[in-house]
């Protein structure tokens, strides 16, 4: 009896050991590759239970949703001989699970291949740009290419790329700093063009006003000299008609003249009542002559 029980429990256990082995359920969201001796023969992508040969089958299983790889930030040389870093990551899904099997099989693989092909398109792409591309709204179209060249390079890996999107873009320290010093050089040249056109019009409003004032003084120095040589012209003929009426009256406006000038302000003159000097300061210009 015990040997019955025994060889009955042995044959249920190869018989759970058999059926497990024999069938398998594939899930609705991913691809299972079936191996013999480590070659492919079968692989289902459609979801349900599936038999395999025990003991000498192996069912790999590959996901069918979309996975995310994070690559490393990458330094690369623009096209102005610049230095960039882009931080990218990439969304593809497994397109066909027996190239992948065959070529990738693990993660460790998978990423180091897409880096290298990621890096690569990163630094051919970037030398047909310049920064100013970068900041000029172009880094849609510096996606699309590298897209591009990641997608064609990548289909002999079994997956198809559906997108990749820069994270983050960052300059080198040093050339940060050589374009803080670009921007202030730029700056110190700009002031000192506003500075020198400043001066400039400031010269030329002061040479302006300095010519005006010339022509001003010019201008007021020669009427002064016409309306003088006009006065002097007016008094030669006033004096003309007054020797002409009277030489006499002449003298006598020179004796006063010369009394003006001469005499200080306490002296005494002595004049002749009957002299024509008193007959003048009495009557003036219209003062009788004296009778003979």
């Amino acid at each position: 009896m015990k040997r019955m029980l025994a060889v009955f429990g042995a044959v249920l256990i190869l018989g759970v050991m058999l059926i497990g082995g024999t069938f398998y359920i594939v899930p609705v969201n991913e691809h299972s590759v079936v191996t013999r001796f480590g070659r492919i023969v079968r692989v289902h992508s459609t979801p349900g239970i599936h038999v395999k040969v025990p003991f000498l089958d192996a069912a790999h299983s590959y996901p069918k949703w979309l996975l995310e790889h994070d690559s490393d930030p990458v330094e690369t040389v623009l096209g102005d001989k610049r230095n960039v870093i882009f931080d990218t990551f990439l969304l593809y899904h497994i397109d066909d699970p027996q190239v992948f099997h065959t070529r990738i099989r693990n993660e460790a693989t998978l990423v180091r291949r897409i880096d290298d092909v990621v890096f690569g398109a990163i630094r051919v792409v970037a030398g047909l740009y310049t920064y100013e591309d970068i900041l000029n709204n172009k880094r849609d179209e510096i996606l699309q290419a590298t897209e591009e060249r990641v997608r064609d390079q990548t289909k002999d890996m079994g997956i198809r790329v559906v997108r990749i999107a820069i994270r983050n873009f960052t300059l080198p320290d040093q050339n940060i700093q050589a374009i803080y010093s670009n921007m202030k050089s730029e700056r110190v040249r700009i002031a000192q063009g506003i500075l020198a056109e400043g001066r400039a019009q400031s010269d030329r409003i002061t040479a302006s006003a300095d010519r005006k004032a010339q022509e001003t003084i010019a201008s007021a120095y020669k009427q002064s000299q016409t309306l003088r040589g006009e006065g002097d012209k007016e008094a030669q003929v006033i004096i003309s008609r007054a020797m002409g009426k009277s030489f006499a009256l002449y003298e006598q406006m020179k004796a006063i003249e010369f009394f003006r000038k001469g005499l200080r302000k306490d002296s005494v003159l002595l004049v002749d009542p009957g002299g024509g000097l008193l007959r003048y300061l009495k009557y003036g210009a219209n003062a009788p002559e004296k009778r003979k």
